[in-house]
């Protein structure tokens, strides 16, 4: 078969992934986001702290650069925003501040940005009590309006998720990558650091960046993706490693978790910094594929090709998403180019597409089951066992 007669609701999914953030974008706008949270509830945020679970919390890690900075400069790209950091779930809510206490002086000035399209994993909803009880402001980014966590946050935002059944889920991930990116660009905008001809360029920007992802650029990166997957999986590559710097991290954790839900593959992902102490001694090299992303703008770029260097001198498999040319690489080396952004914050919302390719492309080679559905013991009552059934303790 072609690489363009496979289909799955997860190629779908990507497919559709341009499509979707423009029907996104058109509902949620600066308008639509004040409605959600009024303006002086924002302005008056001091630091901000973004938490979620598996997908979300890539998401988190994905926008935190757009609320710790504020884009006002296509040369820099960058002036002071606000404190933000990007928190697992169960490190918010059971160990965050749980050993010097929270500081009584900025107590209502914590905001605590809670990301769950169900909203009914009882960790998140954990979190936003937390917060509630020390005296912050919670805010759900759910796509159920009226689940647990929309009941436990003071305030909403909705967003748009589009459904495509029970498949490892691109659609959440980068709905939710958009709705935190536009809400940091409105709280920059309330807080004064943009001005609201600056808040505009930055979401401008973001659609442009999202538009240039075309349908000719798409279907190159589908046939390269599907070729590299259709090569990788005859020579037996069955474990992967995914390595990503900073807020392409996020891009490494993601697409790794990708693999995972979509055929059950073993998987790690790590930065260019701990692969060379960690990953680089794992045998069995020749059926291990190792995947980079490696943009031009990336603060570790240099760090990056070096790391490549190296992984392409132990291992026959080695790929790199870039916005760089090839011939940046050493020959072996798999490169599958992606559209330059505009700034480095916007990366995340886009370059993980042709790894989601990959792990579709794998899946339907391998008629994989997604999340081992129907497969004992892992269908018994697995949703409500593994994290809507946990205990809830405010600490």
């Amino acid at each position: 078969m072609r690489y363009d007669e496979y289909t799955s609701p997860l190629l779908q999914q990507v497919k559709n992934s341009v499509k979707d953030l423009e029907e996104i974008a058109e509902k949620e706008t600066f308008e639509f986001l004040e409605k959600c949270v009024p303006y002086e509830v924002v302005k008056g945020i001091g630091n901000v702290y973004i938490t979620g679970c598996g997908d979300s919390y890539c998401a988190a890690i994905a926008a935190k650069p757009v609320f710790e900075n504020a884009d006002t400069s296509t040369l820099t790209g960058m002036v002071p925003g606000t404190p933000t950091k990007a928190l697992r779930n169960i490190d918010f809510s059971r160990y965050f501040n749980t050993y010097g206490g929270w500081n009584p002086l900025t107590l209502d000035r914590n905001a605590l940005l809670v990301i769950s399209i169900s909203g009914s994993p009882a960790r998140v909803n954990e979190a936003a009590i937390r917060i509630n009880e020390h005296g912050g402001t919670s805010i759900a980014f759910t796509g159920n309006e009226e689940g647990k966590l929309a009941h436990n946050c003071k305030y909403v935002v909705p967003m748009i998720v589009k459904d495509y059944g029970l498949t490892p889920n691109v659609s959440s991930y980068y709905s939710s990558i958009y709705s935190l990116m536009m809400f940091g660009f409105y709280m920059s905008k309330a807080k004064g650091q943009l001005s609201e001809g600056q808040a505009e360029l930055c979401r401008q920007g973001l659609m442009e960046y999202v538009s240039s992802y075309d349908e000719q650029v798409m279907d190159r990166i589908a046939k390269e993706a599907f070729e590299l997957a259709k090569k990788w999986e005859e020579d037996g590559v069955d474990n992967m490693d995914f390595i990503g710097d900073g807020a392409d991290y996020a891009t490494a954790f993601f697409n790794s978790a990708k693999m995972v839900e979509g055929f059950g593959g073993l998987t790690t992902n790590d930065d260019s910094e701990g692969w060379c102490h960690i990953n680089y001694f794992i045998k069995d090299s020749d059926h291990i594929g190792t995947f980079f992303i490696a943009n031009e703008d990336s603060k570790a770029f240099s760090r990056e090709l070096e790391t490549i260097k190296l992984a392409s001198k132990i291992r026959k498999h080695v790929a790199v998403i870039t916005d760089c040319k090839e011939d940046l690489f050493p020959e072996n080396v798999t490169v599958i180019e992606v559209p330059k952004a505009r700034s480095v914050w916007m990366h995340p919302l886009m370059e993980h597409i042709p790894l989601d390719f990959v792990a579709g492309y794998i899946s339907c080679f391998r008629d994989g089951r997604p999340y081992r559905n129907g497969e004992e013991p892992y269908c018994e009552d697995r949703d409500a066992a593994r994290f809507r059934n946990s205990r809830i303790e405010i600490i």
